[in-house]
């Protein structure tokens, strides 16, 4: 967009404005540049009328355009503004903000709120509700598609909505918990929607690559990420079990596995390790790969911390998220050594270090080296005598 450009507002007749909603619920979330200009908008809302350009709004604001940008692209990001563009200009479609009740039973965007100005002063705004059951019906509840009349129809939930209770419920069944559950709550509401996912997918998701008890959204991220990845088949039958049962087993179970034929246990370190390298985002089989590597590398009983850890770290550098794309890595890795070694035996070890090496060179050959020889000796004499 550049200054110049034009815009116009949607008609949609009068628009609500609602001056102390936006100050109590989104100023903490949206910030001051965002809040201002959303008051702008409704200030100077004319029903489509005429066209704008954005250098009125700048003039008006203060801002220059990449401020007005980000404050413009806050309010969409909340419903407040939705922005289009046609073939001729754009055109600002000015929302009004949900009602108290319905914004702190949104549950990113009570989080949100929460996050800014505390769970104490949130709860405070809760409307206060008689101690009796609420026999009230919804809309949904009463009248169907065509407006008509079905009162034993269930509520029907929009598909992208996102049940936080029930996420929580299921985790607590489940035993699980939040790493930090401030930030993790926004990147989980991001992901889901991010990847058109119902809360209940992003459950299974979050339990799946779940480490320790705990929610890992960046093993969320690489296990969705990985599943969007083309496969390939160019392994070995030796390569392609080795992948399959790193899919199927869980580090500790598989570095067990390893570990048996040379009667040794999976140790309390070794199990912190695992868990650092889940902490990193790196899913299961990533890990059961490196710790085959590492284990066949070091000829050692147990896992070398320094050693796998570099690994890890090349890994999530990487992006690998998947056993194939690992395995192909280490290969890669391997070959590249192979060529190195090959080279410097081919460089720097002399023709006749070989066992085999045959001398070649002829009598007359011999007999001129041997003569520059003896000169090269009584030149050393000589300069010997001089000193």
């Amino acid at each position: 967009m550049r200054a110049n450009d034009s815009f116009y507002y949607l008609d949609k007749g009068r628009i609500e404005v609602a001056d102390p909603l936006t100050m109590q619920l989104y100023y903490p979330i949206i910030k001051a540049d965002a809040y201002i200009l959303y008051c702008y908008l409704q200030a100077f809302y004319d029903q489509g009328k005429k066209r704008h350009a954005f250098h009125e709004i700048l003039n008006h604001t203060l801002y220059n355009m990449q401020r007005f940008e980000e404050a413009l692209a806050v309010l969409t990001a909340l419903d407040l503004v939705r922005f289009y563009q046609d073939r001729h200009s754009y055109i600002i479609d000015v929302r009004a903000p949900l009602s108290k009740e319905n914004f702190l039973s949104h549950a990113l965007y009570r989080h949100l709120l929460e996050g800014a100005i505390g769970q104490v002063a949130v709860s405070e705004m809760d409307e206060e509700i008689p101690e009796a059951r609420n026999l009230s019906k919804k809309f949904s509840e009463v009248f169907g598609n065509q407006g008509e009349i079905v009162p034993s129809e269930h509520p029907k939930v929009a598909k992208n909505y996102f049940d936080l209770d029930s996420f929580k419920r299921l985790m607590r069944r489940d035993g699980l918990s939040f790493t930090d559950e401030e930030t993790d709550l926004v990147a989980i509401f991001n992901l889901s929607e991010r990847y058109k996912l119902t809360w209940y997918d992003t459950y299974q998701l979050a339990r799946e690559t779940a480490s320790q008890n705990k929610i890992l959204v960046s093993r969320m991220v690489a296990k969705r990420e990985s599943q969007n990845s083309p496969s390939t088949n160019d392994f070995s039958e030796k390569e392609k079990i080795v992948i399959k049962e790193a899919r199927e087993d869980s580090p500790e179970v598989f570095l067990a596995k390893i570990k048996k034929p040379k009667q040794a246990i999976v140790t309390r370190d070794e199990v912190k390790i695992l868990a650092e390298m889940a902490q990193m985002g790196l899913l299961d089989e990533v890990i059961n790969i490196m710790v085959l590597y590492t284990m066949n590398k070091t000829h050692s009983a147990n896992l070398h911390k320094n050693y796998v850890l570099k690994l890890a770290n090349d890994f999530v550098s990487k992006g690998i998220s998947r056993a194939d794309d690992a395995m192909k890595y280490l290969r890669s890795v391997g070959e590249k050594k192979s060529q190195a070694k090959e080279k410097t035996n081919k460089t720097n070890i002399p023709k006749w270090s070989n066992q085999n090496y045959q001398n070649q060179t002829s009598q007359d050959e011999q007999e001129k080296l041997e003569a520059y020889r003896q000169k090269a000796l009584e030149r050393l004499r000589d300069l010997g005598k001089e000193d």
